[in-house]
C-alpha cells in the first residue's frame, strides 16, 4: 500500500469523524477545510479523503434508514451532493485515480437518492422494517464499488 493511501484515510477519518460530530440542531453538517486537517496535507490528499468521505456517509446513511430516520438520510444525501457538486466545478482534479473517484462519488450520490426513494416507497406502503438494496456497495477507498 502506497503512503498516499494512509494519508487519504486518515483525512476521511478527521472529516467523518468532524461531520458525525455537528450540532443536530444545525440541521446540517460541517465539512473541515483543509487548514483545519491537524497534518500538512497537499490538495491531492485532501481531495482524495473527501472523495472517500461519500462512501462512509452512504453507509450511515443506510443506518439512519434502519431507524426510519429519513430526515437523517436526507442530510446524508446532501452532504454527499454537496461534495459531488463542488468536484464538478473543480474541473480536472489532481491525482492518478482521481476520475475513477469522482465516478465512486457520483455512484454514491446516486444510491442515496435510492435509499431514499426506497424509504419513502416503505413509508407509503406502511411497510415497519427498512430494508435497502443498496445497503452494501457504498464505494470503496480504492475508487471501486464494494
Amino acid at each position: 500500500m502506497s503512503a498516499i493511501w494512509f494519508v487519504y484515510e486518515y483525512v476521511e477519518a478527521k472529516l467523518f469523524a468532524a461531520w458525525l460530530e455537528q450540532s443536530e440542531e444545525k440541521k446540517g453538517r460541517r465539512i473541515l477545510l483543509p487548514q483545519e486537517i491537524p497534518l500538512p496535507i497537499s490538495n491531492e490528499e485532501f481531495l482524495g479523503g473527501l472523495m472517500d468521505l461519500t462512501g462512509e456517509i452512504g453507509r450511515y446513511a443506510v443506518q439512519r434508514g434502519t431507524v426510519r430516520d429519513k430526515a437523517g438520510v436526507e442530510l446524508c444525501l446532501q452532504s454527499s451532493k454537496t461534495v459531488y457538486n463542488g468536484l464538478k466545478l473543480l474541473g480536472k482534479i489532481p491525482g492518478r485515480s482521481s476520475a475513477k473517484k469522482v465516478a465512486m462519488v457520483q455512484k454514491n450520490v446516486e444510491k442515496l437518492e435510492r435509499v431514499l426513494y426506497e424509504q419513502s416507497l416503505m413509508e407509503m406502503a406502511g411497510r415497519k422494517e427498512f430494508a435497502s438494496s443498496v445497503e452494501e456497495g457504498f464505494g470503496n477507498d480504492n475508487g471501486e464499488e464494494n
